[in-house]
């Protein structure tokens, strides 16, 4: 099968969360820690998982949902039982059907096959892919199939839930509500940064307004101290994912669009973005090819820097800024994905939470989320797409950084023409 194609029908699946769960869940308690720890360890032990994939119908924000076939689970409570005193099997009554699911009824989506792995380091990688799977078509569904399908996936994400939590609903919803407040918020406080909306009220300047404003005119709005967004892009080889292969950054200082106005879409401030790409020379014939196509030799904005791992965190911090920077500006840092890529430049030795000037950090692929109103999350090439921003040699790191940003101005101008009026209503929201 290829990534995205659509399971066979009657195929019985079980939710990979349910399976990693299951000695906590379904061992006695005298033998639940010993049994637990050989679980884990045999789970990828000379074995090879197919992996399916559902999204989520509703608007829950969750998580899309892994599936393994049924048989592959059978086979391997068959194997660690070989090994183990106690012998382990799937539970008896209503608890048995959480482990044979089918899905497809009336034509309502099927699991999209992802890939196998072999590691938790594959499963990683695969996960970052989901974003290519297509969308399901749920517009043809009637109201009652629709709702049936929903009602089915509440029953499966709510097996694999922890029975200890009985507020579990509660918790999620409240979960969900803080993250698209704060995904507004994220919004709202790039623009201010971009001089487009209102500062606080204690730098507002009375004289400045949105009235009457457009994209061909200077942003209206200026704070005592411009800010640097910097975008990172990290990418890591898919066979080990300890291993970086490329680090890209790319740079807009807000002080170089004070007297450029936007332009439609922000366009007109793409040129001010200046990019950077490093190639790890210990790594530099490491080219993901498995689960996407990677391109370390095809950077768009300019020439590749080779650089060794042992100097790479000493030459991202001349970008970046460190305790010895002479720039003292605030520093946002943008990614699409953003802690991600954040925790793998500590992988190679640089820690932006120690960076005195570091202030915020802007998620574009929350920002999309929350303009969308989607529960999922979708690739970098897929909102580039959707924005109108023209875009190839994806999943370069310097490439991406570069898109990224362009990506978070497009958001933040479109959705400031898009209501303007809002602006007049918040000022000096502290968000």
């Amino acid at each position: 099968m290829e990534m995205g194609d659509e399971s066979e029908m009657g195929l019985l699946f079980c939710p990979w969360k349910l399976i990693r769960n299951f000695p906590h869940r379904h061992v006695g308690k005298q033998d639940q820690d010993d049994v637990a720890g050989f679980f884990k360890a045999m789970l990828f032990d000379g074995r090879v998982w197919d992996f399916y994939c559902l999204l989520d119908p509703g608007e829950n924000g969750r998580d899309p949902l892994l599936l393994v076939p049924s048989a592959q689970f059978e086979e391997f409570l068959d194997e660690i039982n070989s090994h183990l005193i106690v012998r382990l099997s799937i539970p008896k009554g209503r608890a048995c059907a959480e482990f044979y699911v089918t899905f497809g009824d009336g034509h309502t989506p099927r699991p999209r096959f992802l890939d196998h792995a072999d590691s938790d380091e594959a499963l990683e990688a695969l996960k970052s892919q989901i974003h290519r799977l297509p969308i399901d078509d749920l517009k043809s569904l009637s109201a009652t199939t629709l709702q049936s399908y929903k009602d089915k996936m509440d029953r499966v994400y709510n097996s694999c839930k922890s029975k200890k939590n009985k507020r579990d609903l509660e918790v999620v919803r409240r979960k969900r509500i803080e993250r698209q407040k704060s995904c507004g918020r994220m919004i709202k406080r790039t623009q201010r940064y971009l001089g487009l909306r209102n500062p606080t009220v204690f730098n507002f300047d009375s004289n400045s307004s949105m009235e009457g404003w457009h994209v061909n005119m200077l942003v209206p709005f200026r704070t005592k101290e411009s800010a640097r967004f910097i975008c990172v892009d990290v990418e890591a080889w898919e066979r080990g994912m300890h291993d970086i292969t490329e680090v890209g950054l790319a740079v807009l200082d807000t002080h170089d669009i004070l007297n450029v106005p936007p332009g439609t879409d922000g366009r007109d401030w793409f040129p001010l973005i200046r990019s950077y790409h490093f190639i790890i020379r210990e790594h530099i014939n490491k080219v993901n090819c498995r689960y996407l196509h990677g391109c370390p030799h095809l950077f768009n904005f300019g020439n590749s820097e080779f650089v060794y791992s042992r100097d790479i965190s000493r030459r991202i911090g001349t970008i970046i800024g460190d305790n010895e920077s002479d720039d003292e500006r605030p520093v946002v840092m943008v990614g699409h994905d953003i802690r991600q890529d954040l925790n793998y430049l500590q992988k190679v030795g640089f820690n932006v939470w120690r960076v005195p000037h570091f202030v915020d950090e802007i998620d574009t692929k929350s920002m999309f989320q929350r303009l969308q109103k989607s529960s999922n999350g979708r690739g970098l090439a897929t909102v580039c797409d959707e924005l109108g921003i023209p875009g190839q040699n994806f999943h370069n790191a310097g490439n991406d950084a570069t898109y990224t940003l362009r990506a978070m101005i497009v958001m933040a101008v479109k959705q400031m023409v898009k209501s303007p009026e809002r602006q007049e209503n918040d000022v000096g929201e502290l968000e």
